[in-house]
């Protein structure tokens, strides 16, 4: 018993010399001294107007709009730009500020929902949710709801049907 309580007394030891080597913080918050107790802090900086500097600096700032997609033939990723023949069609749906199709995924009940959403549908709403419809009964079995909201220009659709219909608004370019 008596190496027991010896072993103890070492270990201890030990933890309170490892205690010392580990960095410990001496002050606290309240202990620091205010900013207007130090004194005035002087930061070295110069004002520069010349053109030649200046055109770095415009380089790093953000652009205030989206930039227009330079046309291409093909694009890296399978987005394409939307084209202005499709404004011929009997139903258009606008791309975003982004310059991206509008389909989006609400997801409600804590998972078990998920509704398909379509915006910014301007002509014929309701031939594009025919032809919709038309397209995701052949991939589907089970029979679909939807909902259309001719005043706010939407369409909903009960599922995931995201990646589908935005595969079939790229083949119809639209």
């Amino acid at each position: 018993m008596a190496s027991y309580y010896q072993n103890l007394q070492q270990i201890s030891k030990l933890t309170t010399n490892f205690l010392s080597l580990v960095q410990k913080r001496q002050s606290t918050y309240y202990s620091s001294p205010l900013l207007s107790e130090i004194g005035k802090v002087k930061v070295k900086y110069s004002v520069s107007k010349s053109p030649e500097e200046w055109k770095y600096v415009e380089r790093l700032l953000p652009p205030l709009t989206v930039p227009e997609p330079v046309p291409k033939e093909t694009y890296l990723s399978e987005w394409r730009p939307q084209l202005n023949e499709c404004l011929k069609e009997k139903y258009f749906i606008q791309r975003t500020k982004n310059h991206m199709i509008p389909v989006y995924l609400k997801i409600g009940q804590h998972g078990i929902r998920k509704v398909t959403i379509i915006k910014n549908i301007k002509g014929d709403i309701w031939a594009l949710e025919q032809e919709l419809r038309d397209f995701l009964q052949k991939e589907t079995p089970k029979p679909l709801r939807s909902q259309v909201n001719e005043f706010a220009a939407y369409i909903r659709i009960y599922g995931d049907y995201v990646n589908a219909i935005k595969y079939w608004l790229t083949e119809k370019k639209i």
